[in-house]
């Protein structure tokens, strides 16, 4: 950290291209040590297996995790067909194996957009979700296979990249709560085979990209040359705002909702329903609120619901803020 301070990784969120190795965890870890920053966290897990896209927030920008593991998310995987292992990855054992036919591409490409909508996907038994308190990679690695459950994700779009058989090279942009894992173990379903991911890139969350992201690498080495970070005003730019008049932003430190008559100006599309971030009228982050369209105590009312995030320059000099 020579020649930065703390203050230069507080409150922000990093980029960062997380490589092959270590958990999320681990990259939070070594940020943590690297930059001293107490509270820190990410927006979404990687598996050891999988690299690309982790975005690491530090600070109030904590508090802003479930807008950004809300964002859309691009990954280019590799699926190797007649090969399962209990993982769904390279790193697991093998269950079930069959001989890979040569497939007509027509029927791959085909098989790709069969998966383009709402999907119903069943989680692998190895991952980071909960089961009475346990991580159910936990329960499996002590050999209980708990039910895992369906849930409904989004598929935006489904490309196949590259066929040399039996890998299959796919590019999906999804929602959040989308396996990558499943959708292979799944695409090899649909062509009568099994299958498990070889390789798994995140390439893209929302807007913020891999390309110049800072390498978790040089974080392990604590070598913070060149890490920036986004104010969370910036990181969270892809959520509409309302700019609120100085009485109004004042009052909701303190738990007053505002109306749409304390409302200056808008920046994007408001929506019935949504975030929306609420700025003071130099700009500043006061919160972030929530819209809700059925559950409006006042038609009046521009959030239902808000969360605070305050930025030190915006709070400066208006006291503490209420109770969070």
């Amino acid at each position: 950290m020579t020649g930065a301070t703390l203050e230069e990784y507080q409150d922000k969120m990093f980029i960062v291209d997380k490589r092959v190795g270590p958990t999320s965890f681990d990259v939070v870890t070594a940020f943590r040590k690297a930059t001293h920053v107490r509270k820190v966290g990410h927006a979404g897990t990687l598996d050891p297996l999988a690299e690309g896209v982790l975005l690491i927030c530090s600070g109030v920008a904590t508090r802003a995790v479930e807008h950004f593991m809300n964002l859309e998310k691009e990954y280019e995987f590799d699926v190797y067909l007649g090969v399962e292992t209990t993982t769904l990855d390279a790193e697991g054992t093998v269950v079930r194996e069959a001989p890979c036919p040569d497939i007509p591409q027509a029927q791959i490409l085909e098989t790709a957009r069969s998966f383009v909508g709402d999907y119903d996907l069943e989680p692998p038994v190895f991952s980071a979700l909960k089961r009475d308190g346990k991580r159910l990679y936990e329960l499996a690695r002590n050999g209980e296979v708990p039910g895992v459950g369906r849930r409904r994700v989004r598929i935006y779009d489904m490309q196949v990249l590259a066929v040399d058989l039996p890998t299959v090279r796919c590019r999906v942009r999804c929602s959040r709560g989308t396996y990558v894992r499943s959708l292979a173990r799944d695409f090899g379903a649909r062509l009568e085979l099994p299958a498990h991911i070889r390789q798994i890139i995140r390439r893209r969350v929302g807007h913020f990209r891999q390309e110049g992201a800072f390498t978790s690498e040089r974080l392990f080495d604590r070598d913070l040359s060149g890490l920036q970070g986004l104010s969370l005003n910036e990181a969270l730019s892809f959520l509409p705002a309302a700019v609120l008049e100085e009485r109004a932003g004042k009052g909701l430190r303190y738990g007053m909702l505002p109306g749409t008559r304390d409302v200056v100006r808008t920046i994007g599309e408001l929506g019935p329903h949504g975030p929306v971030r609420m700025l003071d009228q130099s700009g500043g982050l006061l919160a972030v609120g929530q819209r809700n369209e059925g559950k409006r105590r006042n038609p009046l009312q521009l959030v239902d619901t808000y969360r605070m995030f305050v930025d030190t320059a915006a709070a400066k000099g208006w006291g503490a803020p209420g109770k969070q």
